[in-house]
């Protein structure tokens, strides 16, 4: 079988999370409609608020700056290279907070936009995804849904909505330990091969000296909003900033270098020295992967690869710099954006 390489970038989970000035404007929204207007105009978070006020308040802040920097990440950067070190790990909090509220709490009013003229609703999981998964899971020896092992991810991406549409085949009461044994995610020591390969990290879980755990498991609560989930997880930042426990690790930017982010690497460059057809999806190649992404593609040369670009702005000639023409087979395509692009080969 033909080994097939999924590279995502934020475009590939479009319907589902808001992405660029859309996540800023989103994580301001979410502090604005769940924080007093007292509160709400501090610019800091303040010692005197309960825990759940200061994790909306971190999100609105962070929102604003990624607002004034233009990404999140780009102020995470202002962050590293000023040496900001507690105020980085505040951010990442709040980055793993915002993506996990966003993902298990009841907003309705925070999930829509405008698009085309129209008021659009984001999906609980982008359907793309649910569409693949369809496809490319099977069973193993012992009868459980796995992905097909041809098949691997490497993603830029801190969601979880890949997973989330595997949980989606596995039954409802499917744990995420159990889940992950079934469609290795999860950044650790003992998983030495890898399916998905989050290059940024991934949101909902931390670090608690030797073990990892996540905080997207609540209990059972037909009452999902904000302040529910906010009940059950503000022990978080608390611990995060005592450093009982560390969520630094679990979000990674490309300029970082830590053990997680060092291992996570080398399992998506071993993902790409088997590669032999490459399929990226809503990727724009920012400046600041630069470097990881050409270190990835130099895993490419000297094998015969078919590279399929499915992206509005997909461009041939920028992955021609990356690649050795003569070596590779590219594919664009920029007007079928409705299911993920599924090799005939996989």
């Amino acid at each position: 079988m033909k080994n097939v390489t999924y590279l995502l970038g934020a475009g590939a989970s479009y319907h589902a999370c808001p992405i660029w000035k859309e996540q800023a404007m989103k994580m301001i929204a979410m502090a604005n409609s769940n924080l007093p207007p007292i509160v709400r105009d501090e610019q800091s978070k303040s010692s005197q608020l309960p825990n759940s006020e200061n994790i909306i308040l971190d999100i609105g802040y962070f929102g604003n700056k990624a607002l004034e920097y233009g990404t999140i990440d780009t102020y995470a950067r202002k962050l590293f290279l000023t040496d900001q070190t507690s105020e980085l790990r505040r951010l990442k909090v709040a980055v793993s907070m915002f993506f996990t509220l966003w993902q298990i709490a009841r907003i309705p009013d925070l999930k829509t936009r405008k698009l085309n003229g129209k008021i659009v609703k984001y999906e609980d999981i982008d359907l793309r995804y649910i569409q693949l998964l369809a496809a490319i899971t099977d069973f193993d020896y012992q009868n459980n849904v796995i992905v097909k092992p041809n098949i691997n991810f490497v993603t830029w991406n801190y969601d979880l909505q890949l997973e989330l549409a595997f949980k989606k085949f596995n039954h409802n009461n499917t744990s995420w330990d159990n889940l992950s044994q079934r469609l290795k995610f999860r950044n650790l020591e003992e998983n030495e091969k890898l399916q998905i390969c989050h290059l940024n990290g991934y949101h909902g879980f931390y670090q608690n000296k030797d073990v990892e755990l996540d905080f997207l498991t609540l209990s059972d609560s037909n009452d999902k909003s904000i302040p529910s989930v906010l009940d059950e997880i503000d022990y978080i930042p608390t611990s995060a900033k005592r450093k009982k426990i560390s969520l630094s690790n679990h979000i990674n930017y490309a300029w970082e270098s830590n053990p997680k982010s060092v291992r996570i690497r080398d399992q998506a460059q071993a993902i790409f020295k088997q590669t032999d057809i490459l399929v990226i999806i809503g990727y724009s190649f920012p400046n600041f992967n630069k470097e990881i992404d050409k270190t990835l593609f130099d895993n490419l040369k000297g094998r015969s690869t078919t590279i399929i670009y499915q992206d509005p702005n997909a461009s041939k000639s920028f992955i021609e710099q990356l690649v050795n023409p003569s070596e590779t087979d590219i594919i664009t395509i920029t007007d079928k954006m409705d299911n993920f692009y599924l090799p005939y080969e996989f």
